[in-house]
């Protein structure tokens, strides 16, 4: 364990980081993986008590091999404040947008649903939406904002879309049914995906 009781092992094509509970950690390892040039194709969190686990299923954008000691660094970095993760991912946006390495998203527009009767503890966000760079970062940083408690998330690419589940809560460890401040959280990611 590092300094704080994160645990970053990267192996093969997996990232898996055990640390504390604390709003934005899923994210912030989301924005590690963009600004590291890795996609993420599938990821799963969980979080229970004070720890938070968090695995994420990679694959390098260019090249083959990953750098895992270099990414364990910079998530370990990001969760302790000291990367600029939301300058670093723009910047990566902005250079990949302008190699065209961008493949054109279907026409289906982005779709936010909202279930409160799938979890008996949690309100169910789904994401669908056409995959770009950063996408889980911004989607994950929307919720932060938010102060909203991912507790389990559920996350594949499938071709050029992305298929998301975020189980939240409120800081209070409630559901969300105010329909006022769901309608927030439903701007809060389109506005991310925008």
């Amino acid at each position: 364990m590092a300094e704080g009781g994160t645990h970053v092992l990267g192996e093969g094509r997996t990232l898996t980081v055990i640390s504390r509970d604390r709003p934005g950690t899923f994210s912030r390892v989301a924005g590690v993986l963009a600004v590291s040039g890795l996609d993420v194709l599938e990821a799963s969190a969980h979080s229970e008590g004070t720890s938070a686990l968090s695995r994420f299923s990679v694959t390098p954008t260019h090249g083959d091999s990953i750098d895992w000691a270099k990414v364990a660094d910079q998530v370990e970095q990001a969760l302790s404040g000291h990367l600029a993760l939301a300058a670093r991912v723009a910047e990566r946006e902005r250079t990949y947008a302008r190699t065209g390495a961008v493949p054109e998203a279907d026409a289906a527009p982005p779709e936010v649903l909202v279930d409160n009767d799938a979890s008996s503890s949690a309100t169910v966000i789904e994401v669908y939406a056409p995959d770009s760079v950063g996408i889980l970062y911004r989607l994950t940083q929307a919720l932060a904002g938010l102060d909203l408690d991912i507790r389990t998330a559920k996350v594949q690419t499938l071709g050029h879309r992305v298929v998301d589940s975020f189980y939240v809560r409120t800081p209070g460890g409630d559901k969300i049914t105010d329909p006022d401040h769901l309608k927030e959280i439903e701007r809060a990611i389109l506005y991310a995906l925008g």
